[in-house]
This record gives C-alpha cells, structure tokens and sequence, in this order.
C-alpha cells in the first residue's frame, strides 16, 4: 500500500527539507577521510527544515564521484521493506503500524546507515543524494492520514575533503585577489 503512495505521487508539491549523508546522527558533519579499503559508515538523515514532518517513507538514488568506491549493504533500523538499489533508486517504507518516523517532530531524522568503502588510493571524492529515477524525484512521505509525497532536496558528502555544509561540498574557497608579478616577489624579500 505505501509503496503504491510513491509510485502514484510523483507530481508531489515540493517542499523545504533535505535527505543527506552525515558521518554522525547528529546532521552535523558532511566531511569524512578515507583510506584504502577502510569501510566508513554514513548516516542518511532527515533534516527537516520548514519541510514536512516525516513519516514511513523516503525515496532517493545516490551518486559518487568516482568508481573506485563501493557502497556496503545498508542497514535501516527497525521492521522496514526497501526496494530497489542505492545507485538505481532506493525507496525505504517503515511499517506504519509500528508508528514509522510519524512517534516525533524531530528537525533531524536518522534514516540508516550506509557503509562506503573505496578500492584505490582515495583522493577527495563525493557522495551525493540524487532523484530517483522511477519518479523523478526525492521524496519523503509526510505523516498524514494518506501519506502524500514531499519533495525535498539532496546533500553532499565530501570524502577526503572539507565541506562548510552539505548543500555547497567545497565550501571552502580560496580568496583571489588582483595582483602583479611585483607584488608577488615583494612577499619573497
């Protein structure tokens, strides 16, 4: 019945939210180091926003960067049923019955946790929650009676690399300034 909700929902209203990659359960760090052959856990959380209040569902595919990484078996927590496959499409469906995610109005959600590990010498590479292709789309269902579908946005997870937030990875910028070669062997003397 609940996968029927996605599979049927996907012109849903989009909404503020966001579906991304952590390296705590917190939704506080986006940034992680890898070495070679060194499984690292990531958690898929919920952040809520002003976006809906979420509830027995999610769909998304994920992305990475290079092919030299691996994800691991996902483990989701609780009695669940998910379909599909994380870089294909991936929808999550907790039973309803045992209340889903609908118990609380938590602005942070843990989703579940997948392991990446990566087969070559790392160097910075990311992992990215993206549409899923089946109805294009990130979806969540929100905790009302006929679970209708919310579309929210995707992050970035930055491996071997620094990120201010999980919406821009290379945060970091470098600051470049107008300068001449003199100004430049000035700083040498």
């Amino acid at each position: 019945m609940v996968l029927a909700l996605f599979i049927t929902a996907a012109g849903a209203n989009a909404c503020d939210g966001m579906l991304s990659l952590f390296s705590d359960q917190s939704g506080g760090n986006c940034a992680a180091t890898i070495g070679f052959c060194e499984p690292v856990p990531l958690y898929l959380m919920y952040i809520r926003g002003t976006g809906p209040q979420i509830a027995a569902g999610v769909a998304f595919r994920l992305a990475k960067s290079t092919a030299d990484a691996m994800f691991l078996e996902p483990q989701w927590p609780g009695d669940n049923l998910s379909f599909g496959s994380l870089e294909g499409g991936m929808d999550v469906v907790f039973h309803t019955e045992l209340g889903g995610w609908c118990s609380g109005s938590a602005s942070v959600t843990y989703i579940g946790t997948i392991p990446v590990v990566n087969f070559a010498d790392p160097d910075t590479f990311t992992v990215t929650v993206v549409e899923q292709p089946t109805y294009p789309g990130i979806f969540v269902l929100e905790c009302k009676p006929s679970y209708p579908m919310y579309r929210v946005t995707g992050g970035t997870f930055v491996f071997n690399g620094r990120c201010k937030s999980p919406e821009d990875p290379f945060g970091e910028h470098v600051a470049v300034a107008a300068s001449s070669w003199g100004a430049i062997k000035n700083l040498y003397r």
